[in-house]
């Protein structure tokens, strides 16, 4: 007898032998049992989820002539006609080899005649997206009232391609992948002749399925070949996949950004003849897994206990912002070796971009060095990051007063000094230290600036308007603080009033005013700012409430401003309309 694939041997016979899709199933069924059958029926879904084999049960089901709770029996005529395949009442086509309406027309004029030996003419049209939309109009009528006898079962791939007015006229079912544990455990089903197979073997084939049991069947096949006992290792030379080994390996050098190791690893890769793209889409799955782990404490897939520790290990050691960066990079990695002519290429220009991110400037890669760093500190000293900027500052001040010549300024002394200045004489700002340049957060909420004292050899600069100000903030903060710049830069200018700056952010960046009004982020924005202004202001990232009645006026003073300095202000007559 010749050899049969595993997922024809196996394919399921009644409803109670499919795979998932309970809802399905037990409506299917209970519409056979109940004799409440539609006359037609849409299924659909993504490839191996039992579609056609759901259709086949279907038909037999409200022909069978001794059905067991809507199960059909097997041993009827009815049933040992249709599974024999010898029986006309029960039409299968593939609508991808018969899209033309000529042929559609042919079989609808079949219709006209009633069923031979059972109750119901059942079509089975699989595909029938690839349908032309001639050949779906022709259907059209047809599918809307077919004779008493008739039952139309359309299968898809791709629901979002057929008419409206196709689906309109059908039950629609879904069905959706199945899991990887009712995988293992229909393939363990299989498992008979003297066949066996470890337990990681079987879970290795479930992942590589991706919900589809035929897919599992036919990889199961394939690594099964000469072997009787299926191991974990043959099934990874089998598929091209790595060891888990490999990939914690793999994931630790991109998040410590040990760019040699990971190229090394590349190396090992390519020269176990492993594919980039099968590693790539491994990577990103054992990434979300990771990640999983680490926000809920669950993986997104099933794991055993010894699987969920050593993930619960690498999600502790690890930054979730330098993951989302890496992983962002895997899946724009996987998309480019599909058509790359050098799949290593994109690998290695992958562990680049992953671990090389003191040369990038965008949000998302400073985001993931912020992560990284506050990973390390966690690690090594086991101190909360919030500590760290109050350490650092303490450790100026003291560095500062341990300098040789240091002498205190008490503040009322500054203060007497500013008033002593000769009110004719311009006032200048006293250059930042470096403790103030770091942008350290003081004690007091609000930012903190130096008195005014005088500086007899240089000019004061002209005075600005709060517009002109912000500009040049925006420029100084862009060469300067290139992280802020671009969080800065997702808002827009909301305006000034009582001496504080208002960036106006969308509801959907309030993440970004958030982390822009942290006491650390705001002081060096309005140290800046006071500096452009020549007088202590404040900033503010999200909603104004009063600036909005006052847009207008603030739009007008500034734009008089302007123009006096041009024109003189004795000459611009304002008119009231």
């Amino acid at each position: 007898m010749a050899y049969q694939a595993l997922y024809r041997a196996w394919r399921p016979k009644t409803f109670s032998e499919m795979v998932g899709q309970e809802a399905i199933v037990r409506a299917l069924s209970n519409q056979a049992a109940g004799k409440r059958v539609a006359h037609a029926y849409l299924f659909c879904g993504s490839r191996g989820t039992g579609k056609t084999s759901a259709a086949r049960i279907m038909a037999m089901a409200i022909n069978c002539e001794h059905p067991d709770k809507g199960d059909p029996c097997l041993v009827c005529q009815s049933c040992r006609a249709l599974m024999s395949e010898t029986t006309l009442d029960v039409f299968e086509m593939d609508a991808a080899s018969n899209s033309r309406v000529e042929e559609i027309r042919e079989m609808l004029s079949r219709t006209d005649y009633p069923p031979q030996f059972v109750k119901y003419k059942v079509y089975i049209i699989d595909e029938v997206h690839m349908l032309s939309n001639a050949a779906f109009n022709a259907l059209l009528k047809t599918l809307e009232e077919p004779p008493e006898y008739m039952v139309f079962i359309l299968a898809t791939t791709e629901p979002q391609k057929l008419p409206a007015t196709i689906l309109s006229r059908c039950q629609r079912y879904d069905f959706g992948r199945i899991s990887e544990q009712e995988i293992i455990s229909r393939l363990k089903q299989a498992l008979v002749d003297g066949l066996s197979a470890e337990e990681g073997a079987l879970r290795l084939i479930a992942a590589a399925a991706q919900g589809s049991m035929r897919d599992a069947w036919s990889l199961m096949d394939m690594c099964l070949g000469a072997e009787k006992h299926l191991t974990q290792e043959n099934v990874r030379l089998a598929l091209g996949t790595v060891s888990e080994d490999f990939l914690f390996e793999f994931a630790r050098a991109l998040l410590d950004a040990d760019t040699a190791s990971a190229l090394a690893l590349t190396d090992r890769l390519m020269k176990g003849g492993r594919d980039v793209q099968v590693f790539l889409r491994e990577f990103n799955a054992h990434l979300r897994q990771v990640l999983a782990v680490k926000w809920t404490g669950s993986g997104i897939r099933d794991i055993t206990p010894d699987q969920e520790a050593r993930f619960l290990e690498a999600a502790g050691e690890a930054s979730a912002d330098t993951m989302l960066f890496i992983l962002e990079q895997c899946m724009q990695a996987e998309q480019e070796s599909r058509w790359s002519m050098s799949p290593r290429a994109v690998l290695e220009l992958f562990v680049l971009r992953s671990t090389q991110l003191q040369d990038r400037l965008d949000l998302s890669a400073l985001m993931s060095r912020v992560g990284t760093l506050e990973s390390r500190i966690q690690r090594q000293t086991g101190a909360t990051i919030r500590q760290a900027p109050i350490q650092a500052q303490a450790a100026a001040e003291d560095e500062i007063k341990s300098t040789p010549g240091h002498i205190p300024i008490e503040p009322q002394a500054l203060q007497e000094q500013h008033s002593q200045a000769p009110a004719d004489e311009p006032a200048e700002r006293v250059p930042q230290t470096d403790l103030q340049a770091s942008g350290e957060p003081q004690a007091s909420a609000q930012p903190s600036i130096l008195p005014l004292t005088k500086a007899p050899d240089t000019a004061m600069p002209a005075q600005r308007t709060p517009k002109e100000a912000w500009n040049q903030m925006l420029k100084r903060l862009e060469k300067e603080e290139a992280g802020l710049y671009a969080m800065v830069n997702q808002g827009k200018y909301g305006g000034f009033q009582e001496q504080t700056f208002f960036l106006t952010m969308d509801t959907r960046d309030s993440i970004y005013a958030s982390l822009l009004n942290d006491e650390e982020r705001s002081g060096i924005i309005a140290r800046l700012l006071s500096d452009l202004m020549g007088q202590q202001v404040f900033f503010k990232a999200g909603e104004n409430p009063g600036i909005a009645d006052q847009t207008h006026t603030s739009q007008t003073e500034e734009h008089l401003a302007a123009l006096a300095r041009v024109f003189g202000r004795d000459k611009i007559v304002l008119k009231k309309e």
